[in-house]
């Protein structure tokens, strides 16, 4: 049998990615649009570069420095603060983590396909008087359904896993802020194997189950 704090982190773990899918929607969809229609600029290099950091930098350390930026020490962090923004030690620093974990798995491939995507289609659809985001919305993204819900399953699995960036920003404080994945932490640490065991084993059914769904994703459309 699983504990209280178990069971806890399997309904959080589940609140974040279902937060998290529809971040990737919307904000990561919207990414993808500005970096589609962006001429190559200072802002669409910065953009980039934002999105591919979590991929060359340990998350362990993305995690600090988000949580250095937050803190009261400095001016970013006070602002916030003053505002009544908290980003730390909350389910919102969860959020932002898995966010943050899975944006350049769920942008990459997208704008990839974007970036692919038959030009004369698209020069067809603005002459007819389509804006360019009717375009990408209503033309580019349904043909490439397949790559937008693989990329889709590819983050929240990202989100699922995430350990480094929640850790530093989320505190894994009991009952509030541990995931599965730091519960299992926690469990090892605490040498309660038999929990982390079950935990373990449930993260990596559920992490399955999107890797099947996505291959079959990707052959049957």
């Amino acid at each position: 049998m699983l504990n209280k704090e178990a069971f806890f982190s399997i309904v959080l773990t589940f609140k974040v990615a279902g937060i998290c899918i529809l971040l990737f929607l919307s904000i990561g969809s919207l990414i993808v649009f500005f970096l589609h229609i962006k001429k190559e600029g200072i802002l669409k290099k910065i953009v980039n570069f934002l999105i591919e950091l979590p991929l060359a930098f340990p998350p362990i350390v993305i995690g600090f420095l988000l949580l250095w930026l937050f803190s009261n020490d400095n001016l970013f962090g006070d602002f916030l603060n003053k505002i009544h923004i908290h980003l730390v030690f909350n389910i919102y620093s969860l959020i932002l983590a898995g966010f943050i974990a899975g944006l350049p798995l769920y942008v990459k491939p997208i704008i990839s396909a974007v970036e692919n995507f038959p030009r004369n289609i698209i020069e067809a659809s603005l002459i007819s008087g389509k804006s360019e985001i009717n375009t990408f919305f209503k033309i580019i993204f349904p043909s490439i359904k397949k790559i937008v819900i693989s990329s889709l399953l590819l983050a929240i699995s990202r989100v699922l896993g995430e350990v480094g960036i929640s850790l530093m920003l989320g505190g894994n404080i009991p009952f509030k802020t541990n995931t599965i994945s730091l519960e299992i932490f926690t469990s090892v640490f605490n040498s309660d194997l038999h929990t982390a065991m079950i935990l373990s084993f449930i993260l990596f059914f559920i992490s399955f189950v999107i890797f099947t769904l996505s291959k079959i994703i990707m052959k049957k459309f």
